[in-house]
């Protein structure tokens, strides 16, 4: 089975769980600027300098990646959900650790489950190995050399 999407042309073919995933990712730059204004939900805090390249870089990529289904969306979202976790426990931020388990059991619904396949070692293995070999086997342009028959051996410099 394929990561790739067979049809993503619109958006009743997303899954609700989906959507709402990748709105909350790409909803967290505001959240983290509303924090300026003395709002504080979660871990988005104003004095963490961490959380603007989190929440304003990382959160929006990986929205991108969910929305656009690429193959490692489901592992870089496992990814930032484990980095909230592990921050909301560090700062005692309940809500955050809530809202982030919450999102872990919600991929594991079929819907979210098929929208993004869990990534398969043997398939990536196979990946690298096609594009480093693609790229050694890839021919070097020709130098200085002028279009000449392919009867007539190359001159010497």
């Amino acid at each position: 089975m394929s990561a790739e999407p067979e049809s993503i042309s619109s958006a009743d073919s997303r899954p609700g769980v989906i959507i709402a995933l990748a709105l909350w990712f790409a909803l967290m730059p505001a959240l983290q600027g509303l924090s300026l204004a003395g709002l504080r939900v979660g871990n988005f805090a104003p004095d963490r300098p961490w959380n603007y390249l989190a929440y304003g870089l990382a959160a929006p990529y990986i929205a991108w990646l969910v929305w656009r289904r690429r193959p490692r969306a489901r592992f870089a979202t496992y990814v930032f959900l484990t980095h909230e976790t592990v921050r909301g426990l560090h700062f005692h931020r309940w809500d955050a650790v809530a809202a982030a388990m919450l999102w872990v059991l919600l991929l594991q619904l079929p819907a979210a489950r098929r929208w993004m396949p869990s990534l398969r070692p043997a398939e990536m293995r196979e990946r690298w190995r096609r594009s480093l070999t693609r790229r050694r086997r890839a021919p070097a342009p020709a130098r200085g050399l002028s279009a000449r028959p392919p009867d007539e051996p190359p001159r010497a410099s």
